[in-house]
């Protein structure tokens, strides 16, 4: 890339020299991780999944795996090396994540997490981005269209920080989904980042788009209360008042006078979403990487097959699986999936005729499970992605548009800090009935080797 090119996510940015700061090589990506240091942002982070400072600032850099056997490294989906040009299209250089929905219009949509670009500062760092990818080939990579964008060359957070540092450090989606042409994001307000794989929160809530994702607006009273939360709580921010309730199949219309607050609720901090017949089904874990996951639905569909959003939009039309039944009071909702699950998706496979769910184990590891049902039981796990072979990996979102013998997923890594496409052939895995066995890791039994790596410039 030139140096007008790197240069071209500042421009305009009144941030003293942010313009000007040439070739994205060390210098550009030092000054952006001292301002962000600074700010206290990138060592909590880094902390918070590793255990050590801005790894991906370290010399061992970022790299693509050459490996044998069932899972292979497609593409970089974001960064400086991407085929997509995310530092000059919209100032990124490093982000994670990459949770997938589909938006029922012939769109992929792509959520992301903490977000930094070129330029020193916080004008160009960002607590969440998203992208809309309309890319049905995904065997050379995905392409991104666009993404919201708060000026040229600038995507923009799309739910911003409360601006009181005190209270919340930043705001972090955890799963997408629509519903009746609206799009909808689970995300988690992070009071800091802790310890390796522990993380405290406010709370979790929904925030909703009519404009396909351009805009979002925080629906408050959605909130699930940590047991950490700072906010204050009461009519000052918003959980005391009368809320018109639309109708909806379910119920007439009708106005709800909601005075007791937002439930607490630790073990719905994170969650995944899955659409399925006349639900949406909502997989809840706790903040951070050692918690199970436990299942609530809601009803998204009429008599005659339509969707409607109402009810997803309020708590009270949950319900919760208990072991044996649904029932609607969340505290006796029981575990699906034992811990330690981190960075959840759930997804039907056409091809195994099976609902899957990808997450990162307790050896780091990117691991998958089986079922017949949403509610399990589950399959012991089936490891796709070895931490053996890519080192310091974590979170795993399926593609909405996978559903073949080759299964796409996302992954991030804390090295390369950016987003990475993978590829797992589903014949390598179990395709017999479901036990609760877990499977070795391939490369302990030599199914799989890394034969090289190739390197990612500037990393």
């Amino acid at each position: 890339m030139s140096p007008s090119a790197s240069a071209e996510p500042c421009q305009g940015v009144d941030q003293g020299s942010t313009g000007a700061l040439g070739d994205p090589g060390e210098f550009a990506l030092d000054a952006a991780y001292r301002a962000a240091s600074q700010a206290g942002i990138i060592d909590d982070i880094a902390n918070a999944i590793v255990g050590s400072p801005s790894p991906w600032f370290a010399p061992v850099g970022g790299f693509m795996p050459q490996l044998t056997g069932r899972t292979q490294a497609v593409s970089l989906v974001t960064g400086r090396t991407s085929a997509n040009k995310t530092p000059e299209r919209f100032g990124i250089t490093g982000t994670d994540l990459g949770i997938l929905w589909d938006n029922g219009a012939g769109q992929t949509l792509m959520a992301s997490g903490d977000t930094m670009g070129n330029c020193i500062g916080d004008t160009q760092w960002r607590s969440n981005v998203l992208f809309r990818s309309g890319d049905g080939d995904l065997s050379n990579g995905m392409h991104l269209d666009d993404a919201p964008m708060e000026a040229p060359g600038l995507a923009k957070s799309i739910i911003p920080r409360s601006g009181m540092p005190a209270l919340e450090r930043t705001t972090i989606p955890t799963a997408g989904i629509s519903v009746a042409g609206k799009q909808y994001l689970r995300y988690m307000s992070v009071i800091d980042w802790g310890a390796p794989g522990h993380w405290a929160t406010n709370y979790s809530a929904l925030a909703v788009s009519g404009d396909n994702g351009e805009n979002w607006a925080p629906l408050p009273w959605t909130w699930r209360v940590s047991g950490q939360n700072r906010f204050p709580l009461g009519p000052a921010n918003d959980f005391s008042y009368d809320i018109d309730v639309p109708a909806s199949p379910a119920a007439p219309a009708h106005t709800e006078r909601r005075s007791d607050g937002p439930p607490r609720m630790d073990e719905g901090q994170m969650s995944a979403f899955l659409k399925d017949g006349d639900f949406a089904y909502e997989y809840l874990t706790p903040s951070g990487r050692q918690g199970d996951a436990r299942l609530a639905r809601v009803r998204i569909k009429d008599g005659a097959g339509q969707e409607y959003w109402q009810d997803f939009e309020n708590p009270r039309a949950y319900e919760y699986w208990d072991g044996g039944a649904w029932v609607p009071d969340p505290r006796r909702a029981a575990p699906v999936l034992p811990a330690p699950v981190s960075e959840l998706s759930v997804s039907y496979n056409q091809y195994l005729g099976r609902y899957v769910a990808l997450y990162t184990n307790a050896d780091n590891n990117i691991v998958m499970r089986q079922a017949d049902s949403p509610a399990g039981p589950w399959s012991g796990e089936d490891v796709l992605l070895s931490s053996r072979s890519m080192p310091s990996i974590y979170g795993a979102y399926v593609h909405p548009w996978s559903n073949g013998r080759d299964l796409y997923y996302t992954v991030s890594t804390w090295d390369a800090y950016n987003v990475f496409l993978m590829r797992t052939n589903l014949d390598a895995v179990r395709r017999d009935q479901i036990t609760p066995e877990n499977r070795p890791d391939p490369t302990t039994t030599g199914e799989v080797v890394e034969t090289g790596r190739t390197a990612i410039p500037g990393f």
